[in-house]
């Protein structure tokens, strides 16, 4: 498994995150992508590039484990109290 690397980018901003990331991909820092995004009406656009469906599989599994890890993140109090 590769290990999960966070940008971090403003996440209150969508056009300066999405301009963050440009860059970064501009410079060969990323290859390939993976985007779901909702749109004001309610849908969810999603769109790839040069990943083919393996890889798009596996994108988005690190999309899933890095949420899960936030899900944890945030409730590391009640986790803790358990033990």
């Amino acid at each position: 498994m590769a290990k999960i690397i966070r940008f971090k980018t403003p996440q209150d901003d969508v056009v300066e995150a999405l301009e963050y990331l440009l860059e970064r991909a501009r410079r060969g820092e990323m290859t390939g992508f993976v985007l779901a995004a909702k749109c004001p009406d309610g849908n969810i656009a999603t769109s790839w590039a040069n990943v083919d469906v393996g890889e798009r599989n596996e994108l988005t599994s690190h999309l899933q484990v890095d949420v899960m890890y936030a899900v944890v993140e945030a409730n590391m109090d009640r986790l803790v109290e358990r033990i």
